[in-house]
């Protein structure tokens, strides 16, 4: 059982977290706060770390190539939406899995991930931080995008806190992180690609200058997009804003 930390409030369980790992623990742990005054979300942007909801994260040392890093994210994502699928009403048509780092409910974003690591003074070892956000209580308001809490959606949910989420996805993380070490990363690539947002769209990106369209085909090996261009061409995207338009066949 990983070591678990829960505070009253902190300015962001991902900062603790990272000074966590600096010491090379021997065993992965938990922050987790239960309310969060400078969290940190994807390229610096602020986590509204709202009282009631879910904000913890999990550090770990690992031999892993740092270029595998990535894949974490999508492991991750798969941990919390098997999670969830006992709560969330008809989760398969209801939840999706948006790349890199979302999972939306009926296109509402329900849960964010990021994933950071640590340099160590052994150089076959990583430090390795994944924080997750989860709208439990309730939905912050933005202005670019919808947002949904579980608690509006799923009526077991109003019975849990945040400590009892965690106990359910330390199990589950647990869980599809052995089968990430064990198992070839196509399969959880596929399962991934089975949940994902968009793969009944139409999507464009920019990418170095050039608009691409097509449809999603899937990961590559490290965690990129991969898109079927109208043209013809396989894409692979690292970075980025997806634009997804009109419903297609799958």
């Amino acid at each position: 059982m990983a070591k678990i930390e829960i505070f009253d409030t902190l300015p962001s369980t991902q900062s603790l977290a990272l000074a966590r790992v600096r010491s090379g623990p021997d065993e992965p742990g938990w922050i987790l706060a239960k309310e969060q005054t400078k969290g940190i979300g994807r390229h610096g942007k602020t986590w509204i770390g709202t009282k009631g909801n879910f904000m913890a994260s999990r550090y770990e040392v690992m031999p892993v190539d740092v270029r595998r890093v990535p894949q974490l994210s999508f492991v991750t994502a798969l941990a919390v939406y098997e999670m969830l699928r006992p709560l969330v009403p008809d989760t398969d048509a209801s939840m999706r899995i948006k790349w890199p780092n979302d999972i939306l409910h009926r296109g509402r974003k329900l849960c964010g991930i990021l994933v950071q690591t640590e340099t160590l003074p052994d150089p076959d070892k990583l430090g390795v931080v994944i924080g997750i956000g989860l709208n439990l209580a309730a939905a912050p308001i933005f202005d670019d995008y919808l947002t949904c809490s579980l608690r509006d959606i799923s009526p077991q949910a109003r019975g849990l806190n945040a400590e009892a989420m965690l106990h359910k996805l330390n199990g589950h993380l647990d869980g599809v992180l052995n089968l990430w070490r064990e198992k070839d990363w196509s399969d959880l690539a596929a399962a991934w690609l089975k949940r994902a947002y968009g793969r009944d769209r139409k999507l464009s990106v920019e990418n170095e200058g050039v608009t691409i369209s097509g449809r999603l085909k899937g990961l590559d090996d490290f965690g990129a997009l991969q898109i079927a261009g109208d043209d013809g061409k396989l894409y692979t995207i690292t970075g980025g804003d997806v634009i997804y338009g009109d419903k297609i066949p799958v």
